[in-house]
């Protein structure tokens, strides 16, 4: 009997052809649903959509769309501030000159002269009258720096001839200053005194006389006189002495400018001293005379 022999190479033949057949029936990968590798370069690319955004493009965001040819309105120009108004003596020059001074010169003969027409002399340093408890010269000060205070309140310049006590001051040098100084007026602030303590009141003495160096002050002087003298009676109660003309006096015969001397009252009657050293009664008497320069320069209020 004849044996077959098993040809390996046909079996093997066969396998192969199966694995072709195999593989050309498999379906693609996304039809057997395995996912596609993810594009990484392009996730990186893309930021999220939940950015958020900066607060002041979110404002642009909101604001209405102008319209298309109109022209944007000007913001309203500011309101002036209103200018403030004038003080009643703005624009004034005031020369006051509280009388006498305290200089180590009194006393030693020293002379001036009484008028610029004239070769009559007087002396050039006098103490002044006294109280209880001030000198005149103390008393002129005061009032002086009080005086310079309202009148600056009012809006003028002052002009003092003095602020302080211990000064050398001949009354020549006082006009001198006022006359240099631009002033419109220059007043003399005295107190009275006398042989009789039972004088008193007010006065305003007034440039008189052929020994005026200028003669035109005279109108201007006796106008402001009169006013003074008034209004500080009025405001202190005072007895109104009135004015008194006067050609004996360097400050006055000096003067190119209008110019009075205020006797403010007697140091040498007691309740009338008593008054003038009071500060209540110097403020009355400064109210007067700020009052009183008001009407001269013709202020309405």
């Amino acid at each position: 009997m004849r044996k077959r022999v098993f040809d390996g190479s046909g079996l093997l033949g066969l396998l192969l052809c199966l694995c072709l057949c195999a593989g050309c029936a498999a379906p693609p990968a996304e039809a057997a649903g395995i996912p596609d590798e993810p594009d990484v370069q392009q996730e990186q690319d893309v930021e999220p959509e939940t950015q958020s955004k900066p607060e002041s493009e979110t404002l642009r965001a909101n604001e209405p769309e102008p319209e298309m040819g109109a022209e944007p309105k000007p913001e309203p120009a500011p309101e002036p501030e209103p200018e403030p108004e004038p003080l009643p003596l703005e624009g004034h020059i005031i020369c006051l000159d509280p009388g006498h001074c305290v200089t180590e010169e009194a006393g030693k003969g020293y002379r001036e002269p009484v008028s610029p027409l004239s070769d009559e002399t007087k002396p050039r340093y006098l103490s002044g009258t006294s109280g209880a408890t001030l000198t005149e010269e103390q008393l002129n000060l005061q009032v002086g720096l009080k005086l310079r205070d309202a009148l600056t309140e009012l809006g003028a310049e002052v002009v003092m001839t003095r602020e302080v006590s211990e000064i050398s001051l001949p009354n020549t040098e006082r006009c001198r200053i006022a006359n240099e100084s631009g002033a419109d007026v220059h007043i003399h602030i005295h107190a009275d005194g006398s042989e009789s303590e039972k004088a008193h009141g007010v006065s305003v003495l007034i440039p008189d006389g052929d020994l005026l160096g200028t003669p035109s002050i005279v109108e201007e002087s006796a106008r402001l006189g009169e006013l003074m003298v008034n209004r500080v009676c009025e405001t202190t109660g005072a007895k109104n002495r009135g004015t008194v003309p006067r050609s004996d006096l360097t400050g006055l015969n000096f003067s190119e400018i209008p110019s009075v001397f205020i006797e403010m009252g007697f140091m040498t009657n007691p309740e009338e001293d008593a008054l003038l050293s009071s500060g209540e009664y110097q403020d009355k008497i400064v109210a007067g005379m700020a009052e009183s320069l008001l009407d001269w320069y013709g202020v309405e209020r």
